[in-house]
């Protein structure tokens, strides 16, 4: 994370979600948990910021309704399965990669400018 903007660095998020969403068969179910955790942190302090944009902005459904999926997936667990983790792992990673666009796209680039 950065420390000027209190939000997860460029590089930081698209190795979490490039691991998440690595082709193949699932990773050992600790390295999910360690994913799932990493994801769950970034996509705490990407939500926030995401959401008082959408606030700012003229409502738009579609966000507002993708913020709501968003908030529910994170409080479903990995599940005790191996598959199961690996789906939620991958549902999160793409998750935190729609907040990662959204944030992007607003006013405050990550890392102050999308460095």
């Amino acid at each position: 994370m950065t420390a000027a903007t209190g939000t997860p660095g460029r590089r930081e998020t698209e190795e979490a979600i490039r691991r998440a969403l690595r082709p193949g068969p699932p990773p050992p179910y600790p390295e999910l948990v360690a994913l799932e955790r990493t994801l769950l942190l970034l996509i705490a302090e990407l939500y926030g910021v995401v959401e008082r944009q959408q606030r700012g902005e003229a409502a738009d459904s579609r966000g507002r309704a993708r913020l709501n999926s968003i908030r529910y997936q994170t409080s479903v667990g990995l599940g005790d399965g191996l598959m199961s983790a690996h789906m939620q792992v991958r549902a999160l990673a793409r998750d935190c990669q729609w907040l990662a666009e959204q944030h992007s796209a607003g006013t405050v680039g990550i890392n102050g400018g999308g460095q």
